[in-house]
């Protein structure tokens, strides 16, 4: 593959200002129509879909995958097909549109929001890039010098980083407020709440401020949330208090997704989103129950004044919630070893080595195990 042309390619197709108006896509059938100049930007788009496909980076769970689909396919159905969502396996509020019809929603994303008019929210507005084509009116070449270094110095490095930077390349402000209207008006037409659409924008406000991030990934280049959330508050206001929020069924749907990404946010060290996330009762009360075992790591990686014994009661909730969950058992065994809790170190510590066999930390727990063992002997 031709790194280095495809990624300036699709930046390019990614940035810019505002050209003449461009029919927009209206049925599959007009996608034969397409000028010479955007099949070209279909082509780099269709490469970089297939580099994604041949990676590791797209969240594997068909299930998800499909229902995610199925709300895009609810709200654009005459590009049923055409217009396809994926899941990258990345923490980050983030998610894009390229100018062949593929939209890339990030884990982290998907994981914060409530229901499925959130949901529906975030692909209408990425859909209407495509559709109105965006990326073939936003035609200016790299905006200086600097952007432009910004662009080639991603080449080489993980495509997880390729796609971060995708997102610094945003539309003009003009096609970010067009793209908001036309999604709004699919998520009105498709039945869905008009209100949780200034609830999606909230919600990831509240994430920013408590996270202390300037800005999250998806506002990075669209215009400002505050500003954001004050355009959908005036396009709610002309809506009815009505429509369909599919809560229930985007958390049947999205149950890994959110369990994934807290292995993720874990495993990055990201513990000030696990806590954010969990914190709330409520909220943690529509996570697997293995949940509760994160924000026990994420408490004890915190280590604030009464965060370890938080942390105790966080595991102890997972073990009576998920008593085959085994890295609960590992977990509080530790605290209770570094406590100089011999005895109900021994015992979590053996129950973790019976539920998990073949876990890759195996040897380093059985070592512990057998010096409490032997402790307890004497």
């Amino acid at each position: 593959m031709k790194t280095a042309p495809l990624i300036l390619g699709l930046a390019l197709a990614l940035s810019g200002c505002a050209s003449a108006p461009v029919a927009p896509l209206s049925s599959t059938a007009d996608v034969g129509t397409i000028s010479p100049a955007e099949k070209r930007l279909w082509t780099e788009a269709m490469e970089f879909d297939d580099a994604m496909a041949r990676s590791d980076r797209l969240y594997d769970d068909p299930a998800a995958t499909q229902y995610v689909q199925s709300v895009m396919d609810r709200l654009y159905p005459e590009l049923r097909g055409t217009v396809r969502v994926r899941i990258v396996k990345s923490p980050h509020l983030n998610a894009f549109a390229l100018p062949n019809g593929s939209i890339y929603i990030h884990l982290g994303l998907l994981a914060r929001l409530e229901n499925e008019a959130q949901l529906a929210t975030v692909l209408g507005h990425e859909a209407a890039h495509f559709t109105h084509k965006h990326g073939l009116r936003q035609r200016e070449t790299v905006k200086s010098a600097s952007a432009f270094a910004t662009v080639t110095s991603v080449i080489g490095i993980p495509l997880i980083d390729v796609l971060a930077t995708s997102s610094i390349y945003g539309y003009s402000r003009d096609l970010e407020r067009e793209a908001d209207q036309i999604g709004f008006e699919r998520l009105v037409k498709a039945g869905y709440a008009p209100s949780e659409s200034v609830k999606s924008f909230e919600l990831l406000a509240a994430e920013s401020k408590a996270l202390d991030l300037k800005e999250p990934f998806f506002f990075s280049t669209h215009p400002r949330m505050q500003e954001r959330i004050e355009t959908y508050q005036e396009l709610v206001a002309k809506q009815p208090a009505t429509g369909r929020t599919g809560r229930i069924e985007f958390l049947a749907a999205t149950r890994g997704v959110r369990l994934a990404n807290l292995e993720t946010d874990l495993s990055m060290d990201r513990y000030k989103s696990i806590i954010l996330a969990l914190e709330d009762h409520s909220r943690l009360a529509e996570y697997p129950p293995e949940a509760s075992y994160y924000l026990g790591e994420a408490l004890r990686k915190r280590g604030a004044q009464g965060d370890e014994s938080q942390a105790e009661k966080a595991y102890r909730d997972a073990i009576g919630k998920a008593p085959s969950f085994a890295p609960s058992y590992r977990a509080l065994g530790m605290l209770y070893m570094k406590r100089r809790d011999g005895t109900r170190a021994q015992n979590l510590l053996g129950k973790y080595l019976q539920l998990a066999p073949n876990a890759p930390d195996r040897d380093y727990v059985l070592q512990y195990y057998a010096e409490l063992k032997r402790e307890g002997k004497r």
